[in-house]
């Protein structure tokens, strides 16, 4: 969800002592007040501003913000236009998912796979963008879901459980595998369950979007807390990561597919609206990075009076976040190998700005 208007970036600061890790700082130079440009617009105006301020998830930010003013409005969303909104954000998932992949690997995987994954991404630009566009038919869309699905497939993501060694997933899963630098952790996962006890304190707590927590835990959103509970107990930490990534492309083709099949889909979870009291209400989105919210306050005048955004990336980088717990007391190694090992992990949790690593040795008496 990079910000359109200058995106910032986070600075990670890791300390090394002997190859391992005894100290992680985050700091972040991220545009503050984007939410304030939403107050005194007509609520209709919101979802297209949210659309066009963030260059990344648009169609979940637009989403989640339609949901936001619906609910401060008392409206409910209809059956028909929950069901296009819901192809649209899985869409957008699945390749914002690859796009990370292919664009922002941190090792030459990509550059190795260069030839075989541009026109995979373009295809599978040109069919999500079909898909949020809304189709006229549903056979239309089922032509599109299909073109993103053998996109997918073609970058080793969406078909088979495990990707083929000859694909860039595959690469990306079998360099994955030779590293044992982290215990295995279970995420703490953020739960739609959860959605209005966040959106109260969204509400409430003026410093909660910026640092979000929640008491005595640490909580994650995104992939890996979707669906780290259903993968093998064994294995590296970093290729349960990854493998919960592709997994969450391949359960949103499928999604997609049945919801083009006219079958009845359960999105409860996908994108929720409630309502906090009159007037105010929020939207959630289960976007690639995790759980979106935004939401929304009409005053006595029909404009928004308030408005807030509270992105995927402020849980996971929170500074006593899972990332910063991940990292702490792992051996890394050092050098050259160290910084790889810390962007493998950044990327792995895929923030929505750019990151900077910087690494220092403890000084030891």
């Amino acid at each position: 969800m990079t910000f359109a208007l200058g995106a910032g970036s986070i600075r990670i600061d890791v300390t090394v002592s002997r190859g391992q890790v005894c100290a992680v700082a985050l700091s972040a130079d991220r545009p503050q007040g984007l939410a304030q440009m939403f107050v005194g617009r007509n609520p209709q105006e919101a979802p297209q501003l949210a659309g066009r301020l963030f260059s990344l998830c648009g169609f979940a930010q637009s989403t989640a913000s339609t949901l936001a003013v619906a609910a401060a409005r008392g409206e409910p969303v209809s059956g028909d236009r929950r069901r296009n909104l819901a192809m649209g954000v899985l869409a957008e998932r699945v390749f914002e998912t690859l796009r990370a992949l292919v664009m922002q690997w941190p090792t030459n995987t990509g550059a190795r796979f260069a030839a075989q994954a541009a026109p995979a991404l373009r295809k599978a630009l040109a069919a999500s963008q079909s898909i949020i566009a809304g189709a006229a038919t549903n056979v239309e869309t089922a032509v599109s879901v299909a073109t993103l699905t053998d996109a997918a497939a073609a970058l080793g993501a969406g078909k088979a459980e495990l990707p083929s060694a000859d694909t860039l997933c595959g690469a990306i899963l079998a360099e994955l595998r030779g590293i044992d630098s982290f215990p295995r952790r279970a995420a703490d996962a953020l739960s739609p369950d959860e959605d209005d006890v966040v959106a109260d304190l969204m509400r409430r707590d003026a410093g909660f979007c910026a640092r979000p927590h929640l008491d005595g835990r640490v909580v994650e959103t995104g992939a890996y807390a979707r669906l780290g509970g259903i993968l093998p107990v064994h294995g590296p930490h970093f290729a349960a990561r990854f493998s919960a990534r592709l997994e969450d492309v391949r359960e949103s083709l499928n999604a997609m597919r049945a919801l083009a099949e006219g079958k009845a889909e359960d999105i409860a979870g996908l994108m929720r609206q409630g309502e906090l009291s009159h007037n105010t209400g929020f939207g959630a989105v289960e976007c690639a990075r995790g759980r979106l919210y935004h939401e929304a306050e009409i005053g006595a005048d029909g404009r928004l009076s308030a408005y807030r955004i509270l992105a995927p990336t402020e849980w996971n980088f929170h500074p006593a976040g899972p990332f910063v717990e991940t990292l702490l007391s792992s051996r890394i190694g050092e050098g050259e190998t160290a910084r790889t090992t810390v962007s493998q992990l950044a990327a792995l949790f895929d923030p929505c700005v750019a990151f900077e690593i910087r690494l220092k040795e403890a000084a030891h008496a």
